[in-house]
């Protein structure tokens, strides 16, 4: 049993001196080459984290740049004024057709030829405006379903542009706490500089999060 301890000990002992220089070696050109570049996922030197942020990443663009299939804001008050015309279409309809109901009444009391011929053509321009009342609100409750379609597009939209953008954020903060904790004197100038590009970058995002989160809010308020 001594012996075999022995053996293993003196194998891991030798594994480490040999290969340990060698994952150092990767890791110092790991980092050399993330510092290379200016910005982006490309310059994580963690091969799981580069590769969460570029999974995710190409999704941004996609979700977060917006499009006509993907819109990313919504007006405001848009669908308050549309509510409103559509109330005050309705109430101009009612007038109209109460107004058609007087008209029609005086044409049936009329006894001179002259009145009634001017009445009847009173009665057409009436019905006229009712039909274009009623078109009016057939439009407006179009504008409406419309309205409704895209608002709730567009939340789905900007959910997932926060979602992908908060991931890509993420693996720039996880990058960013691993980096503070490089001990290696080669590594430590490295991590220095790459700390700065992920706080860099993590603020970018920030903003770009509270942009959209705020564009969220008031695609919510337009809710119908």
């Amino acid at each position: 049993m001594i012996n075999e301890a022995r053996i293993n000990f003196v194998a891991t002992v030798v594994f480490i001196s040999i290969f340990s220089p060698m994952v150092l070696a990767d890791k110092l050109d790991d980092f050399t080459k993330a510092d290379r570049e200016n910005e982006g996922c490309e310059t994580i030197p963690y091969s799981s984290l580069q590769k969460t942020c570029k999974s995710q990443g190409k999704y941004v663009h996609v979700w977060c740049d917006g499009s006509s299939s993907k819109p990313v804001k919504c007006a405001k008050g848009v669908s308050k004024k549309l509510k409103k015309d559509l109330e005050n279409e309705k109430d101009n309809y009612k007038e109209l057709e109460s107004k058609k109901r007087t008209v029609e009444r005086a044409v049936s009391r009329s006894k001179d030829d002259a009145e009634k011929k001017k009445l009847k053509e009173d009665l057409k321009s009436v019905n006229e405006s009712i039909d274009d009342s009623d078109e009016a609100i057939d439009n407006i409750k179009k504008a409406l379903d419309d309205r409704e379609k895209l608002v709730d597009k567009t939340i789905h939209t900007l959910k997932k542009c926060l979602n992908y953008r908060r991931a890509v954020m993420n693996s720039f903060a996880d990058s960013l706490d691993k980096v503070r904790n490089e001990k290696g004197d080669g590594i430590k100038p490295l991590a220095r500089s790459l700390r700065n590009k992920y706080q860099k970058s993590k603020r970018g995002h920030e903003i770009q999060i509270k942009n959209k989160k705020n564009a969220l809010s008031t695609c919510k308020s337009e809710e119908l």
